[in-house]
């Protein structure tokens, strides 16, 4: 077609081309739809269902439910069109600044027009921002410890020096504490690490990064241990685990992360298995009690994905489960290339319980799943007792009133959330108990990535101090608070033999310096 000049074969050409279109359209769906017959979905379900699947097969973007997917080419070419409003130099209020003066070169103050020396211009001087980055440094500080003595020989005193890790050592606080924030918190392996220091002139070892990091994780382990405390303490918490590899000669062992969560606070155990033999001190703490170690366990509803191994404990521990209705919601999702039209009229079903606990908290959409901390507890209880029983009722109906195809993934996603419907519906009773489990698969995020990364640890130890830095790092994330600010703040308190704030107690008492709390 390109080479033709005439416009009207043209015209005619295109014709062809368009009513060729409709009957291939035709067939697709006649195809398609004695398929999905032949597979056992019924008449209304299948009119339901087409519209979504033959724009799966044209590539349209429309056949994924709105929330799930990314904008399209197009959707993106209009939104770079869109004029930008308050675009500028983005404000940097905690950046240092340092001044600095630029002169005229002697040859460049004579006026260019009659010759005569150029005077400075008081007050008038251009001011311009440029933000520079100078490299990571390493430094020694030679530190000069002052001695006293008495003038009868009676005694000697010495000034206390920098604190330190490890007693007679050679490395300051700060090389641990920036080791591991740079490892679990930006996930550099220490290799990495070693080498990035090399650059700027440091030499030091990999053995020697991961004595600093071992020596402060031991340090921290009464505040890992207390996060544990705080979060089995309450009513709720959020449940569940992950694959960590424990890296051998010869190959690895899978592990598994377990993890408990609240919105304040979360705590990580790398433990051998998953099973519930293994798991049970996960949710369980020792305590003081008398002067001696009390064993307490967990007691309130644990919020979880439906794993077996979950609610055996919870049989065995005598704790409360309640499911997930971000794990219901993403198995029916599965079938959305089988049954696009009932996906998305079950996720819709599904937006209006998140829609409800949103217009209580007076939240949008927008506002990440932490708003829960701004839910007036009786507000929710009372339009859980009507809104949200309403809504459930019409998933309930509407999932009594489906046909699926047998066997096909629209029946095993609605089947998981048939079989867990009594603890998915437990919020209803209880408002303090939340409809998902995201606080702890959020907890997952910077592990995981971690893991990419430096792919596991080669020892039991490795997988402690992961463990503990993941737990310190992540909760002072989830509550706001600055993860390095914290951690400095935990570290040099218990160097001074006091008792550090927990990460969301830090940050409610005006994140305060180690030296005047």
């Amino acid at each position: 077609m390109s080479d033709e000049r005439n416009v009207d074969v043209l015209r005619q050409k295109a014709r062809i081309l368009e009513l060729e279109n409709e009957r291939l359209g035709k067939t697709v769906s006649r195809l398609l739809r004695e398929n999905l017959e032949l597979r056992g979905m019924k008449p209304d379900a299948i009119t339901l269902n087409l519209p979504g699947l033959l724009a799966q097969a044209a590539g349209r973007s429309e056949a994924t439910p709105k929330s799930e997917r990314r904008a399209s080419r197009d959707e993106k070419k209009k939104k770079a069109n869109k004029p930008r409003t308050g675009h500028g130099p983005t404000e940097q209020p905690k950046l240092q600044i340092k001044e600095e003066v630029f002169t005229l070169d002697e040859a460049d103050k004579a006026c260019g027009v009659c010759g005569k020396r150029l005077e400075s211009w008081a007050g008038k001087d251009d001011v311009v921002d440029v933000v520079d980055r100078i490299p990571a440094q390493w430094i020694i500080r030679r530190c000069k410890l002052e001695k006293c003595r008495c003038p009868d020989g009676c005694s000697i005193v010495t000034a206390d020096g920098p604190k330190k890790l490890v007693s007679g050592g050679r490395y300051s606080v700060g090389v641990a504490l920036q080791s591991s924030l740079e490892k679990f918190t930006f996930h550099i392996p220490i290799e990495r690490q070693v080498r990035m220091a090399a650059l700027v002139g440091m030499r030091i070892t990999s053995q020697t990064l991961w004595d600093q990091q071992w020596e402060l994780a031991q340090l921290l382990k009464p505040v890992a241990a207390r996060i544990k405390q705080y979060i089995l303490e309450r009513d709720w918490l959020g449940a569940d685990l992950t694959p960590f590899l424990h890296i051998k000669k010869g190959g690895a062992v899978k592990h598994q992360v377990w993890q408990i969560a609240c919105p304040e606070a979360r705590h990580f155990e790398v433990l051998t298995a998953k099973s519930a033999v293994v798991g049970r001190q996960v949710f369980e703490v020792k305590i003081e009690r008398e002067g001696e170690q009390v064993s307490k366990l967990f007691r309130g509803t644990a919020v979880v994905d439906g794993a077996p191994e979950l609610e055996k404990l919870a049989a065995e521990l005598g704790f409360n489960i309640a499911n997930c209705w971000s794990h219901a919601r993403r198995n029916v999702l599965k079938a959305n290339s089988e049954a696009p039209g009932q996906v998305a009229a079950f996720l819709e079903r599904v937006a209006k319980l998140y829609e409800i606990e949103r217009e209580v908290a007076g939240v949008d959409a927008a506002t990440p799943g932490g708003y829960r901390n701004k839910v007036d507890l009786e507000r929710l209880r009372a339009a859980r007792n009507t809104e949200s029983r309403s809504a459930i009722a019409a998933i309930e109906k509407w999932i009594l009133e489906q046909q699926c195809i047998p066997g096909g993934k629209l029946k095993a996603g609605l089947d998981y959330v048939a079989g867990r419907w009594t603890k998915l519906t437990k919020f209803l009773d209880d408002p303090r108990i939340p409809l998902d489990n995201n606080v702890t698969e959020a907890g997952f995020v910077g592990l995981a990535q971690g893991r990419r990364n430096y792919v596991g640890c080669r020892t039991e130890r490795g997988m402690f101090v992961a463990a503990t830095f993941y737990t310190v790092f992540e909760s002072a994330r989830v509550c706001g608070a600055d993860p390095d600010k914290y951690l400095r703040y935990a570290a040099e308190s218990l160097l001074d033999g006091r008792r550090p704030l927990l990460p969301h107690e830090w940050l409610a008492a005006g994140s305060p310096d180690p030296n005047t709390s």
